[in-house]
């Protein structure tokens, strides 16, 4: 079982950064934290630059797996690395359902800031794509996307504090044992040669 840690900050990329634990009674999840740092440092060990990008995949049906956003994430991901020429793709999701009959998806795409600055045309690919799957419109917050600077440290602040809601306690658990709270991608570290 998951390990919920009720601090205001996290230890993300050597530096001790806020986080989105909310109420007294409610905090976040350790490793889903541990994953996104361990996410976001891979992706700029390999780019100078990152761009993360928020949104969220609403269901228009109950599933007992997460099939179809892995399916999905398939797609983003050929579509990206075709596209933008990039050779790898950082992503996190967390599985939520509180009240809802149907679960919904927080998710986030760490891409190579030198390859795309800005996400609008990405997005509406996604929206497009995910509309022809006969779920509803994606949720796109404001302020949905952040570029990382690697020699900048500071600007890893606000989207990790953002990300850090993925990992926040409530909402998760209400699914088949078949399904996951939460995954990320697998991209391994640049090895220094």
């Amino acid at each position: 079982m998951k390990r919920a840690i009720y601090s205001k900050t996290f230890e993300c990329c050597g530096r001790e950064l806020a986080i989105q634990s909310g109420k007294s009674d409610q905090g976040c999840y350790r490793e889903i934290l541990v994953a996104i740092s361990g996410q976001l440092a891979v992706m700029l060990s390999h780019h100078s630059r990152v761009l993360v990008v928020r949104f969220d995949l609403h269901m228009s049906y109950q599933t007992e797996d997460n099939k179809e956003l892995s399916r999905f994430l398939d797609k983003i991901r050929n579509h990206y690395l075709k596209r933008y020429g990039a050779k790898r793709m950082g992503y996190l999701w967390a599985r939520e359902q509180e009240k809802a009959k149907k679960q919904h998806y927080h998710v986030a795409l760490i891409l190579d800031g030198n390859r795309i600055q800005h996400p609008s045309a990405l997005l509406g690919w996604i929206s497009a794509r995910w509309e022809n799957r006969n779920h509803p419109r994606p949720f796109v917050p404001e302020n949905c996307f952040y570029n990382v600077k690697r020699a900048n440290s500071s600007s890893l602040a606000e989207p990790f504090y953002r990300l850090s809601y993925l990992a926040k306690t409530r909402g998760k658990g209400y699914r088949a044992t078949s399904a996951n709270d939460y995954s990320t991608s697998r991209v391994k570290p640049k090895l220094n040669k």
